[in-house]
This record gives structure tokens, sequence and C-alpha cells, in this order.
């Protein structure tokens, strides 16, 4: 189904390189019938988790009462939005994540039987779980768990996330993932022809590669293989060779005393001004102040 487009949410304020962030929403007008989650749609996954008080969302038109303890699992593109249903203070968690943050590069067999179909649409969770469903209560602790440590930002928490939500989509699919999915793996879909291509990426960073050789490296048309890396990857080819490229960048800023030129000459950007403002674009701030914030550890 197709929305319109001033109903589209902006992507949210995180790391390209780590697509996830948690909303914790207190309304401060929470009496019977307020709105407390206006009307959009996006491109990403959402997960709202009820701490406490009732509301009504509506997801494709679907009516989903809730309470505190309740889960709804919001499909990519669903349109929703949310309304209070009791005059009492109120508080849910939003959790919005893009399928890059689970996405397994190059892929395996293992994550394309049980993690792939919900990611592309093949198979559906269902979007409502109860708090009083016994089956539900480790979704919810890994999802408490996550909450948690997003907010307190202990060291590595990122990692902790990441893995909490590779277990929860596991958890889910021993569950709900239909046997037709389950019995084998998804259709080929040219992913071991991209894993030379990938491995080719990481080894060769600084060396310039267009679309059309790299579509030629797994025999398909530039149409085609733009299509399927995106769909493997999660990013869009020119995206992932400037994210493997800040990631080496970010390995050198802590690792070597090279300039930021030197640094910007070795990843294959040559322009130290490009290197900032690309670096600047997936971690939010300037290769300076990474080098300022290993030396305040």
């Amino acid at each position: 189904m197709t929305y319109p487009q001033d109903l589209m949410e902006q992507t949210p304020r995180w790391d390209n390189c780590y697509p996830i962030w948690f909303y914790r929403n207190r309304p401060a007008n929470a009496s019977k019938d307020a709105n407390i989650l206006y009307l959009h749609w996006h491109e990403h996954f959402e997960i709202i988790d009820m701490q406490y008080g009732k509301a009504l969302f509506l997801i494709d038109s679907q009516p989903y009462e809730v309470e505190a303890g309740d889960l709804l699992f919001v499909p990519s593109g669903a349109l929703h939005v949310g309304y209070s249903t009791a005059d009492e203070e109120m508080e849910y968690v939003a959790i919005v994540f893009n399928a890059a943050l689970l996405r397994v590069v190059p892929p395996d067999l293992v994550y394309e039987r049980h993690i792939l179909p919900f990611l592309d649409g093949r198979a559906h969770i269902p979007v409502k779980l109860l708090a009083n469903d016994e089956l539900a209560a480790p979704y919810r602790n890994l999802i408490r768990g996550s909450t948690t440590e997003f907010e307190q930002k202990q060291p590595a928490y990122e990692l902790v996330i990441k893995h909490n939500f590779q277990l929860l989509f596991t958890r889910l699919s021993r569950q709900f993932l239909a046997d037709k999915f389950a019995a084998k793996p998804a259709p080929k879909r040219h992913s071991e022809s991209f894993k030379p291509l990938i491995q080719y990426l990481e080894s060769h960073i600084a060396e310039p590669l267009t679309v059309e050789k790299a579509a030629r490296m797994v025999n398909l048309n530039p149409y085609h293989f733009c299509k399927t890396f995106k769909r493997l990857t999660g990013r869009t080819f020119i995206d992932y060779i400037n994210w493997l490229r800040i990631q080496e960048a970010d390995r050198l800023l802590r690792e070597t005393e090279w300039t930021v030129s030197e640094i910007s000459e070795r990843i294959g950007c040559g322009n130290a001004n490009y290197f900032t403002k690309l670096y600047k674009k997936y971690k939010q701030y300037p290769p300076s102040e990474a080098r300022r914030r290993l030396s305040s550890q």
C-alpha cells in the first residue's frame, strides 16, 4: 500500500552504521481520546512497548487496544497513529530500527532461512503480543533490556542491543516463522555470487570501483545489481563502500598517528574536506572529535 509523502516520517537521528533509536514517550495530555502519536509512516520497523496507561493504536486502519506490558510490532511502511483511551497518565517506548541492523554480510544460509523472511516481507510477526502471554515474556525482556542499555549507554551498549535484537528475531522465528520458510532456505538470490564481491570491497577499500564494473563481477546488469545489493546488505552500493571506508578510517584514527589528510588518502577519499564531511555523515562528529574522545578515555 502507498501512502502520501507528507505523512512519511523523516529518518531518525541515528548513526547510519547503527540504525536504531529508542523514544520514551510520556504524553503531557493523556486524557481520553487525546492524540498521543501523530499519523505517519516510515520505511523502518517499529516496536511499541506499553509501559503504563491505556491506548488505542491504528496500524494500517486495524485497531489495537493496549495496556501495560503489551507489545506492538509495526511493519515497515505501515500507516499508524495512537490515542489515549483513559483519563490517566501513560508512557510507552517506541523503538524504530532499520532492517540493516539485522543484516549479516555476507549473508549465510541460517540467516536467510530464519531472519530474512521477516525483513523482506515474506513472513510476518503478529502485530500485538499481550502482557499476560507467557510466550511473550522473553521478547519483552530483550526489548526492555535493550531500552535500558540505550538509555544508560554503558561501554559497548551498542553491541548488547544488536545482540539482543538478533536474539529477539531468532526467538520470533522459532515461534512464528511458517514451516514453509523454516523447512528450506530462501531462494539463493545471488547471495553466493556476491560473497567474493563483498570480500573484494573489504580488501580494496581505497580502490575506485564503479557500479558497472561491480555488476559485471556478479554477472548482472547495473539495475538488477543495485536492487540485489541493497536487498542483501541493507545499503546502496555507494553507501556500503563509504561505510567500509569510514569504518577503516575510524580504526586508523584510533590506532595510528596519521593526519586526517593521510587517512583520507589511505581510504581512497583523496580530498580531506570531503573525507571530513563523509565522516561526520556516518559518525555525527568530525574526525578530530574522534581522537579527542579517545584521549579522554
